[in-house]
């Protein structure tokens, strides 16, 4: 079976007088968690890279990037993990979710910086911590308290047409 690697091209970013700095954490993280997407029999098995921080414990890391691909992970869980036969570290289960909310944003046609820019000015002030892998695909990570508004104000966006947005927790803890 033939494998296809998807790792964030830079940190986890908050809003920070008006500007998108990256998030201290993030930049520390220390490692990367891979974690395998679901795919059908037969087809390229899809890993996505994620920025964390391997824990005290050693079988267990902090994400510390707002995941794009995988579904039911968020910023800030704990994750245990085994090291493969090559060394990397491979995502295999949730010890402790922390709470946050991951949403991803998908701008249906080629967006330019504007695209982006709109999202950081208007999710930002909420309390966003905010990651672009592209300038169509953007995630967003909402603590539980801010959660609603963030998804309430991502209808109204995809609902006048400005992109299309998905949540990335789809099962409840």
């Amino acid at each position: 079976m033939d494998h296809q690697y998807k790792e964030h091209p830079a940190p986890t970013g908050r809003l920070v007088d008006g500007q998108l700095v990256p998030v201290p954490e993030s930049v520390s993280a220390g490692a990367t968690v891979w974690l395998a997407l679901p795919t059908e029999s037969g087809e390229v098995q899809l890993w996505e890279g994620l920025a964390a921080h391997r824990l005290t414990s050693g079988d267990t890391v902090e994400v510390r990037a707002v995941p794009l691909f995988a579904y039911d992970v968020n910023y800030g869980d704990e994750l245990s993990v085994v090291v493969s036969a090559d060394g990397t570290l491979v995502g295999t289960g949730i010890v402790k979710d922390a709470g946050n909310h991951t949403f991803r944003l998908w701008f249906p046609s080629s967006a330019d910086g504007d695209g982006i820019r709109s999202v950081v000015e208007e999710f930002g002030p909420l309390g966003c911590l905010i990651e672009s892998y592209s300038t169509r695909l953007i995630g967003l990570s909402a603590g539980p308290s801010e959660a609603q508004v963030v998804a309430d104000a991502l209808q109204a966006g995809q609902t006048n047409g400005r992109f299309i947005y998905e949540t990335g927790r789809q099962h409840t803890r």
